[in-house]
């Protein structure tokens, strides 16, 4: 039997589940020499990789090679540990709980700041609308699309926000990342129309802390029709954004990109007190933009979370 190509779905331990539309899903080991190479990521492999692979003892497979990637998502929260988590994407939704668990905009902005970086196009996908009122609903939808994002809302308990959501997922592989709670597993089995336990287990929000309750231990790509590939992912309590510098931190935030293009030295970017991005995000940042900015900046000065502001005069003093 001959070589065939397949795409990560899942990866197990030592294991992988690939799928193509002739096999759907086999097992797969990779090949020994891929096992020994080195590589600064926790692992060489992530879901979403095209690979090749040829069959070998009994019903398992081998991989033999990975493709290129167009992309990738990725996060850092220490240094020297970059953690890919899934690869070739068409878009990243990220899901934003209005409510029980209520999901920070700083926790938003970390994930579009990754997004951006990676070329990869966000939607920001507000959850439990079914919780809130229309007029902050409509408040959170304009501020993001005003600053260029797509964004909708969404209830589990409204069967018509389906087929919005559905018609710009289809046909695409989208990434759905979130903190613990907001929905990402129970938006899956309402997606493929399957039973739970045949897709992923829930859990319901702790009672007590109003926090999510991690159900989803590993990424999993679920194949559905006409092309469309959704991965699930860990829920997580913060996004890493150590691989990233300042001035790319900067970048990212629609408006001070703006101010950049009018930057007389676009190349330069010494982040000097004469910059452009410097200039508007003291001057013209909405304040809770220039917050969660902060905040970035201090994980980057102190990568193990640091929470007091206090430090960013400290750090930005130093810095100029």
């Amino acid at each position: 039997m001959g070589k065939e190509q397949f795409t990560i779905a899942r990866i197990f331990g030592a294991y992988y589940e690939l799928y193509s539309k002739d096999r759907l899903y086999v097992r797969a080991v990779l090949k020994g020499k891929l096992r020994l190479k080195s590589t600064e990521d926790r692992h060489p492999f992530v879901v979403g990789d095209l690979v090749t692979a040829e069959s070998g003892y009994g019903e398992e497979w081998i991989i033999l090679e990975k493709e290129e990637r167009s992309n990738y998502l990725t996060r850092r929260s220490e240094h020297g540990d970059n953690h890919v988590l899934c690869a070739n994407l068409d878009q990243v939704a990220i899901l934003a709980s209005y409510k029980d668990p209520e999901t920070k905009d700083g926790f938003i902005d970390r994930l579009l700041v990754a997004c951006y970086h990676t070329k990869i196009k966000p939607l920001i996908i507000f959850t439990k609308s079914d919780l809130v009122d229309s007029s902050l609903k409509k408040e959170k939808e304009d501020f993001y699309s005003n600053l260029g994002y797509d964004v909708m809302s969404i209830s589990i308990e409204d069967e018509k926000s389906f087929p919005v959501l559905w018609k710009v997922l289809q046909g695409k592989k989208t990434f759905l990342c979130g903190n613990s709670g907001v929905g990402k597993s129970t938006l899956l089995n309402q997606l493929t129309k399957k039973s739970v336990q045949k897709v992923q287990k829930t859990n319901e929000v702790s009672g007590s802390t109003k926090k999510g309750k991690h159900t989803t231990t590993n990424s999993l790509a679920v194949f559905l029709e006409e092309d469309t590939v959704i991965i699930d992912s860990p829920g997580v309590k913060e996004w890493g954004i150590l691989h990233l510098s300042k001035q790319e931190l900067l970048e990212s935030f629609p408006e001070l990109s703006l101010a950049k293009e009018k930057c007389s030295s676009p190349y330069c970017c010494d982040l000097g007190l004469e910059c452009n991005m410097v200039r508007f995000m003291e001057t013209g940042l909405l304040e809770s933009r220039k917050k969660n900015l902060e905040s970035m900046f201090e994980s980057l000065d102190k990568p193990h979370r640091v929470t007091r502001r206090d430090h960013w005069s400290q750090a930005i003093t130093k810095r100029y």
